[in-house]
């Protein structure tokens, strides 16, 4: 059954929204409000180019278009590179939202019901999985879109709430504004983040195969919408935490909250909202999974077993690395410079230049820029974090 245009808004804009929400307070105190939003609004604009693109090239192949199959026809060279940076992007993001969950959980349950053996940490998680993780076994976006829908709500009522708290709030840091802050060495470490935070290419060629009406005028309409409506939620929770909290800001806005009934909300809502979306980012994880492991071997994508057994593997791999104590910041920097990325800017360029096409002059155009902006924050990115993590010399 086909799905409607606003069936494939709230599908895609959960997809984008998600974990990275949570960044942006911290990215404006190292940016500055001004230079936070301007590097906000250029990742949205690269990003939706990267989208358009994408619904241009997959036109070859109609509904039965994917990001792997247009890779395999006009780029092989690149395909299993292809498929690894959405298969990386799509588990990292999974990833974050159990390690989000890991540390929001036991002390929601702890004060709800106070000593419980569900208040630890492992423990929450796992139920929190038993509780989501049979979603994510579902073969079409469309079966999620009512638990999409609670997601793009829970992030309303989040950010509505923020705005209640810095109105009234009695807890607001009194320390100076930064509208721009100096360039210097720390501005490396989290450009990716801006890019994480606008990647749901992934899901573009499932949810144009899905709608009803997937004409190139609607879909364009769609990523505007999508895209428009993510910067802005994006812009007003970040400046909103980051005039409550300034410099006290820390990489995850929510271990900032105070510990009373509204934050206790916030971080219900948010707990609601990592769940509706794990399932959203397992489905393609698994698709581009079976693409790697089919290349070299027999077997069949469309085998209900072998899809079950991909899933499991990535539902038990994402637990046990959360379980690890790996901290959200490095996820969001390492997806960010590396997958986010290339999915995102450098892909998009590629394939649309690889393919016997009609080109605009504009599109073009951007299409280049968009290709140098990508590459420059990968290399600045992972320049930055390879520096970081070095050892130190003797």
């Amino acid at each position: 059954m086909a799905t409607t245009l606003a069936s494939g808004y709230i599908t895609l804009l959960k997809t984008t929204l998600g974990s990275g929400i949570l960044s942006f307070p911290y990215l404006f105190k190292t940016y500055g409000i001004f230079t936070g939003i301007l590097l906000t609004m250029a990742s949205g604009i690269f990003s939706v180019i990267g989208l358009v693109l994408y619904t241009i090239c997959s036109q070859s192949l109609g509904r039965q278009a994917t990001l792997s199959k247009l890779a395999t026809e006009n780029m092989p060279y690149v395909t299993i590179l292809v498929d690894f940076c959405v298969f990386l992007k799509c588990f990292g993001v999974a990833l974050s939202y159990l390690v989000i969950t890991i540390h929001l959980l036991p002390s929601l349950i702890l004060s709800a019901f106070g000593s419980s053996v569900l208040a630890d940490p492992n423990i929450s998680l796992l139920v929190f999985l038993m509780c989501v993780g049979p979603f994510s076994y579902f073969n079409k976006l469309d079966k999620l879109k009512y638990t999409s829908f609670c997601g793009v709500i829970a992030i309303l009522i989040v950010t509505m709430a923020t705005a209640y708290r810095y109105r009234y709030s009695s807890f607001i840091v009194q320390k100076k504004i930064d509208y721009f802050v100096p360039v210097s060495y720390t501005w490396l470490d989290s450009l990716g983040k801006f890019v994480f935070a606008f990647t749901c290419h992934q899901n573009i060629f499932a949810v144009q195969s899905e709608i009803e009406d997937n004409s190139p005028s609607t879909m364009r309409k769609l990523i505007y919408m999508v895209a428009s409506t993510a910067a802005l939620l994006y812009i007003s929770f970040g400046i909103l935490n980051y005039l409550l909290y300034r410099e006290a800001i820390k990489d995850n806005i929510l271990q900032n909250y105070p510990d009373d009934l509204l934050a206790f909300f916030v971080r219900c809502l948010y707990v609601l909202a990592m769940g509706v979306s794990y399932p959203l980012q397992v489905n393609p994880c698994r698709s581009h999974l079976m693409n790697i492991v089919s290349l070299n071997s027999k077997i069949d994508q469309n085998d209900s077993f072998i899809e079950f057994i991909a899933t499991t593997a990535i539902i038990m791999s994402t637990y046990l690395l959360a379980i690890s104590g790996m901290g959200l910041g490095t996820i969001y920097s390492i997806i960010g410079a590396t997958a986010s990325t290339f999915i995102c800017l450098i892909f998009p360029t590629m394939l649309y230049f690889s393919m016997d096409i009609n080109r605009s002059r504009w599109l073009t155009l951007l299409s280049y820029v968009g290709f140098v902006f990508g590459m420059f924050i990968f290399f600045t990115s992972m320049f930055s974090i390879i520096f970081n993590n070095s050892p130190p010399s003797s």
